[in-house]
């Protein structure tokens, strides 16, 4: 089960990311 949890944390990370970039270009 170790790599559905790598999986699951980078997923986490990619949507983040994404989130922060759609922020940091807003402003």
């Amino acid at each position: 089960m170790k790599l559905l949890a790598m999986v699951a944390l980078l997923v986490t990370i990619c949507s983040l990311e994404g989130l922060t970039f759609r922020m940091h270009r807003r402003d």
